[in-house]
């Protein structure tokens, strides 16, 4: 498995989102039982938010983890709407009684917020890993621009990670975003990492590119579309999967290696939008 190094400690390249996860009761089980497979295959890395049907994916995470905590690192996020220090301390403790555990592992604003000055929240996050509430703090849906902000504010080092939208069919954040993280040692962790590949036309460049790849390595077009996201320095794609068939797919894209061709085939199938990707406030 590649891994990538967040602060200081290792994880695996590829993750197991949980958008979406949590929000239906008759589901609970078999989410809970897709998550624990996926770690026993060495998918430690769980991402969540509390945002996630209302805190419900982060109890699909603690049911999955049961005794096993310490196996994993655990990906949590704050809303914007409670960035100011005060609802951001409440968010963290009622997340870490979700998760029941007594430490996050990496906790991110999940958006940036205009009404709150990013000083108050990033010093609130600050004072959480001093306190030992979390061991790394970082940002999502961060520009490059941002990024500089919050690095004038905490000073180089304390930023562990970027969480962005980052796939084959959306590279506009290899402008900036991607070389600035890359510079400063802030891993990227690619969500919707598979995004509109089932939209894609059969008989398109961009399909028959992944159809190409994917007969070479025998692995599926879906499952080279992560082997190229995290063949880069620094990535970590955190794909959603609930059923065992799309975990082993995901778990196998973690091994593979494409060669410099293939990655060129698909890079020239997949240009780069021009422009940097537009920052979201909430």
């Amino acid at each position: 498995m590649h891994t990538v190094t967040i602060g200081s400690t290792p994880v695996p390249a590829i993750g197991q989102g949980t958008w979406r996860l949590g929000g239906d009761p008759e589901q609970f089980a078999a989410e809970t039982e897709a998550l624990r497979y996926g770690l026993e295959r060495g998918l430690t890395l769980l991402d969540t938010a509390e945002m996630y049907a209302g805190g419900g994916a982060e109890r699909v995470v603690a049911a999955a983890l049961g005794d096993s905590r310490q196996k994993a690192f655990i990906v949590s996020k704050v809303w914007p709407s409670h960035a100011d220090p005060e609802a951001l301390r409440t968010s963290l403790a009622a997340s870490r009684a979700r998760l029941q555990t007594e430490v996050i592992d990496l906790y991110l604003l999940h958006w940036p917020n205009r009404t709150v000055p990013l000083r108050d929240t990033l010093w609130a996050l600050a004072e959480a890993r001093e306190h030992g509430a979390i061991r790394y703090l970082g940002v999502s849906n961060f520009s490059r621009d941002l990024l500089q902000a919050a690095h004038s504010i905490l000073g180089p080092g304390l930023i562990a990670a970027n969480q962005i939208d980052y796939s084959l069919l959306e590279r506009r954040a290899e402008h900036s975003i991607i070389p600035y993280c890359r510079d400063h040692g802030i891993a990227v962790m690619a969500y919707s990492p598979l995004k509109h590949l089932g939209t894609l036309d059969l008989q398109g460049p961009g399909w028959q590119a992944l159809r190409t790849v994917s007969r070479r390595h025998l692995l599926s077009p879906h499952g080279i579309a992560l082997a190229w996201l995290i063949g880069q320095p620094g990535i970590i794609a955190i794909p959603k999967a609930v059923t065992r068939q799309h975990i082993d797919v995901n778990r196998a894209a973690g091994d593979l290696v494409l060669t410099p061709d293939d990655r060129e085939l698909l890079a020239s199938a997949f240009p780069r939008a021009p422009g940097e990707m537009p920052v979201q406030y909430f």
